[in-house]
């Protein structure tokens, strides 16, 4: 999962700014410290849609002027379980059920600092009656 996002110097500092998530405002004093700023941008404004259950935007298509910022494959999931069960319309206690998980196990699901393995990922999206797929590109 990649995210546009617009770079712009500004000064001696670049400023990250995003279509898909207006409430996205990053600095970095280098390209790449701007880029990293952008990833903990997005990760962030995750974490502020997912508190007021929100779905989480999905990337739009790169323009000309923009660069890609690319997550982590384990926030990508994270993110993808979080929206289908938005969609579906389960709750995470619903899920814990489904499970037989404790409430915290479920919340450290949607914890996007929590290093969660993919086959707890899995098993929820299992318990959701969805398939998590990896591809490569």
């Amino acid at each position: 999962m990649r995210y546009p996002v617009k770079i712009m110097p500004d000064g001696d500092a670049f400023c990250v700014s995003s279509r898909d998530l207006p409430e996205l405002n990053s600095v970095g004093y280098s390209l790449d410290e701007a880029m990293q700023e952008a990833l903990d941008g997005i990760e962030t404004n995750f974490m502020i849609y997912m508190l007021d259950r929100k779905p989480i935007p999905l990337p739009s298509k790169k323009q000309k002027d923009e660069t890609e910022i690319r997550l982590p494959v384990r926030t990508a999931a994270k993110v993808a379980l979080y929206n289908e069960m938005l969609k579906q319309n389960v709750s995470k206690a619903e899920l814990a059920r489904r499970l037989g998980w404790s409430q915290i196990q479920v919340d450290r699901l949607w914890s996007l600092t929590h290093s969660t393995k993919l086959e707890s990922i899995e098993a929820a999206f299992d318990a959701i009656h969805k398939e998590l797929d990896l591809v490569v590109v």
